[in-house]
């Protein structure tokens, strides 16, 4: 179909074998988020090339498959300048996004989401996520996720789609939301601790000290990733050793 135009609708289908939760307004919220441009026709109807399609297709790859952020997929696509070529691997051609932070200089911020910034009704997140609206609200009530506002104006930020999309992958091995307070949980224990550390040099209200404080809690939170990572390896031991 070189040379030819998809509607919105032919991508669907396309993709959908191989992509579960695409729809509709998935597409047309990582358009929103300029990860994708198709062109318009005069009635104002999306018109995908393939070489659109090649990029909606790595960018869904990059998400299931490497749990990329989508800013981190969008600087690698401005960066490299990707032209949709099929078979490429991606905007610089490794064909591994896992390959991403291993081969960055340093270890990433952990203070940034990595996210756009973005004010998801909760249909829109339930798209964003791939998440029926009942579960949206069961991560929302055992608060894994918190609405921004109330009522009629409630509406959801980057952190809300970042765990949806994870409590999405859990969901696809079994296990519910409930199950993933214990996460929750985990992570309120361990901010207590590093708010203990930074808080003195919160008290200074300094710019200077501001930018220290936040030095050192992006520092503390990559080292408590290494540790509970190499505390996780080792409960599972008996299950991951060859025997």
């Amino acid at each position: 179909m070189r040379g030819q135009h998809r509607s919105i609708g032919q991508v669907l289908d396309l993709l959908k074998g191989d992509f579960a939760d695409i729809s509709i307004s998935k597409i047309r919220f990582l358009e929103s988020q300029g990860l994708i441009d198709p062109e318009r026709n005069q009635s104002g109807y999306r018109k995908f090339t393939e070489a659109d399609v090649s990029r909606l297709r790595w960018i869904l790859e990059q998400q299931r498959d490497h749990f990329l952020p989508l800013k981190v997929i969008k600087e690698r696509i401005d960066q490299q300048d990707f032209d949709g070529s099929a078979g490429n691997g991606g905007p610089d051609g490794d064909g591994d996004g896992a390959a991403f932070n291993a081969s960055g200089a340093g270890q990433p911020n952990p203070l940034d989401t990595g996210a756009v910034s973005v004010s998801l009704t909760v249909d829109e997140l339930a798209a964003a996520s791939g998440l029926s609206q009942s579960k949206i609200m069961e991560l929302q009530k055992f608060g894994l996720i918190e609405p921004l506002g109330d009522g009629a104006l409630a509406h959801y930020g980057a952190e809300a789609v970042i765990v949806a999309r994870v409590a999405a992958g859990f969901l696809a091995h079994g296990l519910e939301p409930r199950h993933l307070r214990a996460y929750k949980s985990a992570s309120e224990r361990e901010a207590g601790l590093l708010e203990q550390r930074i808080m003195p040099l919160v008290m200074q209200r300094t710019a200077q000290s501001r930018k220290q404080s936040l030095d050192v809690l992006a520092e503390l939170i990559n080292l408590g990733s290494d540790l509970r990572l190499s505390l996780l390896r080792g409960a599972l031991a008996n299950h991951t050793k060859s025997r």
